[in-house]
């Protein structure tokens, strides 16, 4: 049966506060209530006490590493295999030397402590464990993003140089509108250059191994990208409805993917008067706040058949998306533990949903996995 996403998130840290918690409090109640030797004492009640202390401690620091819930959860589900397997060894080894007439004291304590050895070394499995998947699964993502990132780079670049030398070579043409052809290589040139930038922001994101998350005012970013797109294309009416404050969790490269998400609303809007507004929505799931950040036009739309290669994580020579802009969009949200989403605008066009955690306030790192992948 399928766990319910509810309790994957939530589950982990308190299964392992509770496995230790319990094995704690009974060695305490050993310790209070028996009289042992000062070998037996040490070696039958705190070692396993601070085994199951470990245990709890290692919930802890799960917890302040915000580590993702599946992944705790992993742990905590070690943990209470290793205590489960240790326990069942300590009862069978009791049952043997019963069977030669051997009857030891104190077996139910014994059991105990062979279950907190048990689950400390489950944890200890457990963290390998999870970093192990989270290198595979880095190493699987890193390969998807540098084969989008190579493709894309391979056939823009190849197709601007393309427009750039042909348009050139008709220069020298009497014939020719030149001022129409300089236009068409400038414009070719600028898309290059913003090619480029994208390129280096998406380096930013491969070469960083640890998540950079960091509280951040979401407002000024968003207005300043607002502000910036209508000086470039002044025919374009861009509506911003934010409150004063948006504090969100979120990557330090989080203003880029912004950017994207404003640019394209214009850059590839059809309509003599582009228009586009900026909103954002209070959401709340699993009792987490999170802020959505939606960004609707008037133009197109985007192909569905772009939104499938966007869900599936990677291209193909048929299927891909028609540059950078959406792929570091959606790597920069995955990264800040955000999702993506996309949406028919009504009635034309489409609308973009950032959907970023909001912050308590105050700038902070957050640590945690990169791998919460968005939900296009």
């Amino acid at each position: 049966m399928e766990v319910p996403p509810t309790v994957r998130e939530h589950a982990g840290v308190p299964l392992l506060v509770g496995i230790g918690g319990g094995l704690f409090a009974t060695h305490v109640w050993h310790a209070v209530g028996e009289e042992e030797s000062a070998a037996t004492f040490l070696l039958g009640i705190v070692a396993p006490m601070l085994f199951a202390a470990g245990v709890v401690g290692g919930g802890v620091w799960l917890w302040r590493r915000d580590t993702d819930g599946e992944y705790a959860l992993r742990v905590g589900s070690w943990s209470a295999v290793g205590a489960a397997v240790l326990a069942v060894g300590g009862v069978l080894v009791i049952l043997y030397q019963q069977q030669y007439g051997v009857v030891m004291d104190e077996q139910a304590f014994v059991v105990v402590n062979a279950a907190s050895g048990g689950a400390l070394l489950g944890f200890i499995v457990g963290v390998y464990d999870i970093r192990q998947r989270r290198a595979e699964e880095r190493a699987t993502r890193l390969t998807r993003q540098l084969t989008v990132l190579n493709r894309v780079l391979r056939h823009d670049i190849r197709t601007n140089a393309n427009v750039i030398q042909g348009n050139a070579s008709l220069l020298t043409e009497e014939s020719v509108d030149t001022d129409e052809k300089a236009d068409t290589i400038r414009q070719q040139a600028t898309d290059l250059v913003k090619l480029g930038k994208q390129a280096r922001s998406v380096e930013q994101i491969l070469t960083t191994e640890e998540v950079d998350r960091e509280s951040q005012e979401l407002t000024p970013t968003v207005e300043a990208c607002c502000e910036r797109v209508r000086r470039d294309n002044p025919s374009a009416e861009i509506d911003v409805s934010l409150p004063p404050t948006v504090p969100v969790v979120a990557h330090r490269l989080i203003d880029s993917a912004l950017a994207n998400v404003i640019e394209n609303a214009v850059e590839h809007n059809d309509k003599e008067t582009p228009r586009v507004r900026v909103e954002t929505e209070p959401v709340s799931r699993n009792g987490t706040d999170y802020v959505e950040l939606r960004v609707a036009d008037n133009g197109p739309g985007i192909a569905e058949s772009e939104i499938e290669v966007l869900k599936r994580g990677y291209e193909t020579d048929l299927e891909h998306t028609s540059g950078l802009g959406l792929w570091l969009v959606s790597w920069i949200v995955a990264r800040s533990g955000g999702e993506v989403r996309f949406e028919e605008n009504d009635p034309e066009g489409s609308v973009v949903c950032l959907r970023l955690a909001r912050a308590d306030g105050g700038a902070r790192s957050v640590g945690g996995s990169d791998t919460a992948a968005p939900a296009v």
